[in-house]
């Protein structure tokens, strides 16, 4: 029985068909390009002693910070276990340091010491040109249309239950 909530997919791209291409399937594609960017990305963070769950965790901490375990886990895209391991580890090298939330004093705040910025915005310049590297050839045109593309995956992801 077809599922009528959502769009016929072309038969190569839909999993559920025999004509089902793998290769040419946009999260396999999007799961090869991550793996590829991290790759080569995890051996040169490797040199500063850091992991791929403390490269998003700066990342993200160099965008907002002061911000809570809770949201800094989410935004970088860990799960809270993993992202409290790694930032124990980041208070012991003096990158971060905690706080209490202005508003809630039951929110525990994280925020970037000097050292910590000073670490993140060298590993920041690395992340750059793997990025450069990843991007080469994409007009600024073909750049947005990806960065939109990608987003209207992730808001349709967000709201739509497989069942």
């Amino acid at each position: 029985m077809a599922d009528t909530r959502f769009r016929e997919l072309p038969k190569h791209l839909d999993p559920a068909k025999v004509d089902f291409d793998l290769f040419s399937s946009p999260f396999y594609l999007i799961a090869h390009a991550d793996f590829k960017f991290h790759e080569d990305l995890d051996k040169a963070i490797s040199k500063y002693g850091l992991d791929r769950a403390t490269y998003r965790l700066l990342t993200v901490l160099m965008r907002r910070s002061p911000i809570s375990i809770k949201d800094l886990a989410e935004l970088a895209l860990l799960k809270r276990s993993t992202a409290s391991r790694a930032l124990e580890r980041m208070r012991r090298d003096g990158w971060v340091e905690d706080g209490a939330n202005q508003v809630d004093s039951r929110i525990t705040d994280v925020h970037l010491t000097s050292a910590g910025r000073e670490l993140s915005e060298q590993v920041m310049r690395l992340g750059s040109r793997q990025l450069k590297r990843a991007v080469e050839g994409l007009s600024d045109k073909q750049m947005t249309q990806l960065v939109n593309l990608l987003q209207t995956l992730v808001q349709n992801l967000s709201k739509l239950p497989i069942e």
